[in-house]
């Protein structure tokens, strides 16, 4: 029984000596990312006709036929507000913080709103909305 018992323990901790050691650092190389090779398959996809009689003759996919440069750009610093200042109070802010909470409307949509307004009047005689 003594016997068992003390090679069961030198077993259990040469495994644990083996985990230690198996994973120093020091030891290990170190790992480059570029190493690995990554194959990227490109899917053939068939569209049934050829797309080469529906291209320009002598067009280059790969060839850039926009020149950015050719571009001109028109700086106007004033924005066009077209008049609506006039309608807006003299103190208005529009990044301003609000003041207090009560000064934030919030509309709920499950509100019942009554508008007041008899539909009856401008239907015709007889209208069911339900019928078929």
């Amino acid at each position: 029984m003594i016997k068992r018992t003390l090679t069961l323990s030198i077993v259990f901790g040469l495994f644990i000596v083996n985990g230690m050691l198996a994973s120093n650092p020091k030891t290990e190389g170190r790992f480059d990312i570029n190493s690995i090779v990554y194959m990227e398959e490109e899917p053939e996809i068939e569209l049934g006709f050829d797309t080469a009689d529906y291209l320009p003759e002598g067009f280059d996919p790969y060839k850039f036929y926009f020149n950015i440069e050719g571009l001109k750009y028109i700086e106007n610093d004033e924005i066009d507000l077209n008049g609506s200042q006039t309608n807006l109070p003299l103190d208005f802010n529009a990044y301003a913080y609000p003041s207090d909470v009560e000064s934030i409307n919030y509309l709920d949509p499950n509100d019942n709103v009554s508008l007041d307004l008899e539909t009856a009047t401008y239907l015709p005689k007889g209208f069911d909305a339900f019928a078929r």
